[in-house]
């Protein structure tokens, strides 16, 4: 990803580590939600389970290394407070909508008695977010993750029947979930990779 000035503030390096943690844990939520309807055998079961904490240990622990290293960053000398509150406003305002959309989304699947579009209509809503989240906080990976997630999430509704099977995973729900986990943790790589380019002196103090 290019570098951009604006992430090399303090608060924008805790944010992204905070961030990346919350899409970790949704992401490890996501993972072991498949493995438990998958219904594996126990020894293949255990084995997936191994390799899905270890990559979530990796990534937690990066993560939390990039976050102490946010921390020790120097204070903003300069800050923009009405900048800061206006992009603060927008992130709250994206995050109460997400949360009403989740608690109202099933209950009309529900009423409607669509059940089995319940995961992947969340899914829908959690991929959507990011697409303002990336024009807000000028991460333009969240419109790769949020736009990709959403198009394969809408194909599937559209062109999967309900009634169709990957293994013992009801299919409409198995394919949007599948690909948010896969997107997720490319996402969360490239983030992650990216940040360290922002611990060194920014091209301003640079100069100075």
């Amino acid at each position: 990803m290019r570098i951009n000035s604006e992430h090399f503030r303090r608060t924008a390096q805790i944010w992204r580590a905070g961030g990346m943690i919350w899409m970790i844990s949704v992401t490890l939520l996501f993972e072991f939600y498949n493995l438990y309807f998958a219904k594996l055998s126990g020894y293949f079961t255990l084995g997936i389970s191994i390799i899905i904490i270890a990559l979530a240990a990796i990534l937690f622990y990066w993560s939390i290394h990039l976050l102490r290293r946010a921390q020790r960053m120097p204070l903003e000398k300069f800050v923009d407070e009405h900048r800061r509150r206006a992009v603060r406003k927008k992130f709250y305002l994206v995050l109460i909508l997400e949360i009403a959309a989740f608690n109202i989304a099933p209950l009309i699947l529900l009423w409607l008695h669509l059940i089995e579009y319940v995961v992947p209509v969340e899914i829908l809503i959690c991929a959507i977010h990011f697409i303002p989240l990336a024009r807000i906080f000028n991460m333009p990976v969240y419109y790769f993750l949020g736009s990709t997630v959403s198009l394969i999430t809408i194909a599937t509704i559209i062109l999967v029947p309900s009634s169709s099977q990957i293994g013992n995973l009801a299919a409409i729900a198995a394919i949007p979930s599948l690909s948010f986990i896969l997107f997720n943790l490319i996402t969360i790589v490239l983030v992650l990779k990216d940040a360290g380019q922002y611990f060194e002196p920014s091209p301003v103090e640079a100069s100075n």
